[in-house]
């Protein structure tokens, strides 16, 4: 086979097959330099600011959950306070319906 009889392969399908391997290769070449660094770089900072929302957020709740916490400590101390005072109020009108019963029967 001569230089002649290949030219036309070469100058056809041959030179496209060239062509698209290094337009391929090319391609490969940009995304490993430059694409792939500048999305790893923005994932990165998306991590980042994703991990600082998810810390306000636990903080938040943290902080909730403390203010619940007093909360319930809070209505304890009253239930109880109220049970107290309630024990006094049944004591004394019972004291006092004694205290009428007996002067009644006299």
């Amino acid at each position: 086979m001569n230089y002649e009889a290949a030219l036309p392969y070469l100058a056809g399908p041959g030179a496209a097959v060239i062509c698209l391997m290094a337009v391929g290769w090319a391609t490969y070449r940009l995304a490993i330099k430059y694409l792939i660094p500048v999305l790893e770089g923005a994932v990165n900072r998306h991590m980042a600011e994703l991990e600082k929302a998810n810390d306000r957020h636990e903080k938040a709740v943290a902080d909730h959950l403390s203010h619940i916490e007093t909360m319930g400590v809070r209505y304890d101390k009253l239930a109880e306070q109220h049970a107290t005072e309630h024990r006094a109020i049944l004591d004394a009108v019972e004291c006092l319906s004694d205290k009428i019963d007996s002067k009644m029967s006299a």
